[in-house]
Parts: structure tokens; C-alpha cells; sequence
């Protein structure tokens, strides 16, 4: 009970454990994994370094700076997985097919019927043609 205390003690006014903890700390893991295969010092100096930057982070009274961190690799974590379900979606979507329009860069969503088809983005009103294979 009283090492507990002591610990809340130390703790407070420290900013803990955030997303960005569990980022560093899970690279830094593949890091030590892919190491024990290759052996390499380098590797694990680097492993030691996100390790000691992670409970750098979790320590720290500087609370405006690690939020700003922390935000950062949010948005960063969010476009990921976003791309991912996206991903994710169209793989699974056997009806349709996406294609990109080579102006706008927009992702289109078309019925997927084969042969050669002209379609009009609906963003930038560009006209080119789509090929359906399957």
C-alpha cells in the first residue's frame, strides 16, 4: 500500500501512457524481433533509444508538447487504417470496381460490367475511358 502511494505520488502532474506509448513500444518490439534473426548492434541501440524515448514521454511534466506528439501520430495513425478499410472495402466488394480519375485523382466507384466504358468524373467532369476485365 504504501509503495502504491508513493508511485500515484511520483505519477502526478507526469503525462502516462497514450497512443503514441503503445506505437513506440510495439515498433520498437518488431525492431527487437527482427533483431534476434540478424544480430546486429546497431539494431538493438536504436531498440534501447525508442525505449528510453517512450518512458522519456510517459515521465514527462511537459504536457502541452507530448499532446502536441500525440496528436500527431494520431492523424497519421488514422489516415493509415483509413486506407486500410478503404482497402479493405473494395477488396471486398465483388459488384464494383474502382478506378481512379487520371485528372482529379478522385476514386470512383463503377458497376462492374466487362469491356471498354467512357465515364465522367463527378468531380472534375473529366471524360476518359475505363477498361473491365473481369
Amino acid at each position: 500500500m504504501n509503495f502504491r502511494y508513493r508511485l500515484m505520488q511520483f505519477m502526478q502532474g507526469r503525462y502516462g501512457v497514450d497512443k503514441t506509448f503503445y506505437v513506440l513500444f510495439f515498433f520498437s518490439a518488431v525492431l527487437a524481433i527482427i533483431n534476434t534473426f540478424f544480430r546486429f548492434w546497431v539494431i538493438q541501440l536504436i531498440v534501447y533509444g525508442i525505449v528510453a524515448y517512450a518512458l522519456f514521454r510517459c515521465l514527462s511534466r511537459n504536457i502541452d508538447a507530448r499532446i502536441k506528439e500525440n496528436d500527431f501520430v494520431t492523424k497519421k495513425l488514422f489516415t493509415v487504417t483509413q486506407k486500410y478499410n478503404a482497402f479493405r472495402q473494395q477488396k471486398a466488394d465483388t459488384t464494383h470496381i474502382y478506378k481512379k480519375c487520371p485528372k482529379c485523382k478522385a476514386v470512383l466507384r463503377l458497376p462492374r460490367r466487362k469491356g471498354k466504358h467512357t465515364t465522367t468524373c463527378p468531380k472534375c467532369g473529366n471524360v476518359f475511358n475505363v477498361r473491365v476485365y473481369k
